[in-house]
């Protein structure tokens, strides 16, 4: 919604650019903004950076990123830190905006980052309370009306599809690495520990417990979730529901942040200002050169990667406009470069129940589809047997996978990596 009416004026690269600058830029002012109402230091909101950037490169608990790409969680994330900053310096209605700006953006996240202010408030109710709750709805309505309609429009089929198939990687906590959960656990341990060497501000009592808050809903989440997918046992299809609200989500960044700025008021009273430098141009060079996973989306060496994104623009300009592709697994940025309609796709799934079922029977027929291929049945009656209605206008096909050609199909296109064909009884 944000995006849209820039992709009118301004090629997709660019549109990335201009979201990438304008959400990191509020992301950074918000969090320099928050580090300096808790650490008295100039030079705190760099150490607490570099910090922060280096527990990012080494990983996370359930796959959850903030620095790497542009998302709405990227505007919502930089609107919680300010919104925090200024509950901070005591300025209550201002905070009470940003935050419900934030749940307009995600309403997961920004939901979450009210929830944990909410935990993390004294417990009297008074008028000014009463002021901030009614500026947060306001605030929140626009993004928070439209997610809402989607709570009703679920079933058991298409939620445990989306828990379990779908989203794993973020909901099922017995699918986080083991050395993250403990690495998890370490830092927690860390954090405690190393409060006790700084001098925190009277301001950060607040600051405490929104992280310890944190902790505790990604705690609940836990007793909460299943392993499996929902069965017979009462209460299995409320655990599955609650699940899709990503309670790990703001654990995953809020306690790496609470470390990074604990070290930076350690470094900031105990160390010399020249070893502060030393310590923070290492911590940000070695999270530079930390092989992270996501600084290569497409998994690709650049070989490949290049056959593919030429491969993709043959399509963008070769193919109708109203093509369907049935494109590989792992299939990365088709829409982007080829311009055209993917058949299924694991990363683009629905968020409404039919859609979501739909997804899964067409993973599922394009599985079997390939299982079919692999066996050694022939590629054009398979593919329009397990296609029958014409969906698929053609088929992109990796090279290497079992057999390496669909003989029989008519093709259009190749490069050294990837085969173009069209699908056998297209309309």
């Amino acid at each position: 919604m944000l995006a849209g009416p820039l992709t009118q004026a301004f090629p997709l690269a660019t549109v990335a650019w201009i979201g990438r600058i304008l959400g990191l830029l509020l992301l950074g002012t918000g969090w320099a903004a928050l580090v300096r109402h808790l650490v008295a230091d100039h030079w705190a909101a760099l150490i607490a950076t570099a910090g922060f950037l280096l527990a990012a490169a080494t990983g996370n608990l359930s796959g959850e990123w903030v620095v790497g790409g542009v998302e709405s969680k990227l505007f919502a994330y930089g609107l919680l830190a300010w919104s925090a900053a200024n509950a901070i310096n005591k300025r209550p209605r201002l905070a009470a905006v940003l935050c419900g700006l934030a749940i307009s953006v995600h309403p997961i996240v920004g939901g979450w980052g009210l929830v944990l202010a909410v935990l993390a408030l004294p417990l009297p109710i008074n008028r000014q309370r009463v002021i901030q709750a009614g500026l947060v709805i306001l605030c929140a309505l626009p993004g928070a009306i439209p997610a809402l309609a989607l709570l009703g429009d679920g079933t058991t089929q298409a939620d445990s599809i989306q828990v379990f198939a779908r989203l794993g990687h973020h909901l099922v906590p017995g699918r986080f690495s083991a050395p993250a959960v403990i690495t998890y656990i370490l830092g927690l341990a860390a954090w405690i520990g190393i409060r006790r060497f700084t001098v925190p501000a009277p301001e950060e009592s607040w600051w405490t417990r929104v992280v310890l808050a944190s902790v505790l809903v990604a705690v609940v989440g836990y007793a909460v979730a299943l392993d499996r997918p929902p069965g017979d046992a009462p209460g299995d299809n409320l655990r599955v529901v609650l699940m899709k609200f990503y309670p790990y989500r703001l654990v995953d960044v809020l306690l790496p942040a609470a470390l990074s700025i604990t070290i930076a008021g350690l470094l900031t009273r105990h160390v010399t200002l020249r070893a502060r430098l030393v310590i923070t141009a290492a911590m940000l060079l070695l999270a530079l050169v930390l092989p992270a996973r996501d600084r290569n989306p497409s998994r690709l060496n650049r070989e490949r990667l290049s056959d593919w994104t030429d491969t993709c623009r043959w399509i963008d300009a070769n193919l109708p406009e109203d093509a369907v592709v049935l494109t590989p697994r792992g299939s990365w940025a088709f829409k982007w470069y080829a311009r055209r309609a993917e058949y299924v796709v694991f990363k683009d799934c629905p968020q409404n129940a039919i859609g979501i079922v739909e997804w899964d029977r067409r993973l599922q027929l394009r599985g079997r589809w390939l299982l079919d291929i692999q066996f050694g049945k022939p590629p054009g009656q398979t593919t329009a047997t397990a296609f029958p209605d014409g969906t698929i206008t053609h088929i992109l096909w990796r090279r290497g996978e079992h057999p390496t050609s669909l003989d029989g199909l008519d093709e259009l296109f190749a490069t050294p990596h990837h085969v173009v064909y069209a699908a056998p009884g297209a309309q």
